[in-house]
């Protein structure tokens, strides 16, 4: 992605769509037209995907009161703008530990399988741990200000990527200028229609721009494709804005990594990382 020629466009009143990601028909998963993403107009946003699947682990019953510690995607094709099969298998179940594998369908009769997660959920303790901030300091734990203008960002023959019509924008520094980078995100909308949307739910969609944050290679000339995204947190976001701040590495051969600290306004809440493809166009 890519600011258009004259830079990045800031839009104090630019009006953000609220329509869900998604919908439910008949078991299936619709996808919306916000869910479209940057590299072919048939294919979805990998952030859509990653939150999909975490929205589906959520579903699954737990014996105690339990969060999502890690969210580990992988893109096994590019999803389609076409209805899903959903399936949702629990792995491990126990009072303390809970493993959950999210799959997305699609194909002629809904058998082929586009991404799956693996996602493990942990009891949360009725007795809080110690916690001594001192001990466990690290300068990346600190917040960051968020800016105070949104921006729009465009693709060369595609204009504003259909993921980021419904997600507000803003980023600290030269967008595309090296790591690392900061960027804010805000979602206005649900992820499935009728259905509350979680703290954890959109941070596993947002954390998938950690593969762009930072990222110096121009999308006109070059594909940079996150093939899997692992989400892992301490503690869950507060709010609704979410940073990612990246950085990305490749060394020649076509593979590269980003990694991504994941903040809300109070600091540091966990982490990301991608296995990045890349492929002149």
């Amino acid at each position: 992605m890519t600011s258009d020629p004259v830079g990045a466009v800031a839009e104090n009143n630019r009006q953000y769509s609220t329509e869900p990601f998604y919908g439910e028909r008949d078991g299936l998963l619709v996808p919306g037209p916000l869910t479209g993403g940057p590299w072919d107009p048939t294919i979805q946003h990998g952030g859509p995907i990653s939150g999909i699947l975490a929205h589906l682990v959520e579903t699954v019953p737990v014996p105690a009161p339990m969060r999502t510690a890690r969210h580990t995607v992988d893109m096994m094709r590019g999803v389609p703008l076409t209805p899903l099969r959903p399936e949702v298998e629990v792995l491990r179940s126990g009072r303390r530990i809970q493993v959950v594998r999210t799959s997305l369908f699609s194909g002629p009769d809904l058998d082929v399988e586009m991404a799956r997660a693996t996602s493990l959920r942990m009891r949360v303790a009725d007795i809080p741990n110690p916690v001594d901030p001192e001990k466990t300091a690290h300068p990346e734990d600190e917040p960051h200000a968020l800016p105070d203008e949104p921006v729009l960002l465009t693709m060369l023959g595609i204009g504003v990527p259909a993921f980021l019509r419904g997600v507000e924008f803003r980023s600290t520094g030269e967008y595309r200028d090296g790591a690392p980078g900061l960027v804010w995100l805000r979602m206005h909308n649900e992820m499935v229609a009728g259905c509350e949307t979680s703290a954890f739910v959109r941070l596993a969609t947002v954390a998938d721009m950690a593969s762009m944050a930072a990222q110096y290679l121009q999308p006109d000339e070059w594909m940079t494709v996150n093939a899997d995204l692992t989400v892992t947190t301490f503690r869950d976001p507060v709010g609704d804005w979410m940073g990612v701040r990246a950085l990305h590495k490749n060394d020649g051969d076509g593979i590269g990594l980003s990694e991504a600290v994941l903040y809300d306004l109070n600091g540091r809440v966990g982490r990301a990382t991608a296995s990045i493809l890349i492929e002149p166009r």
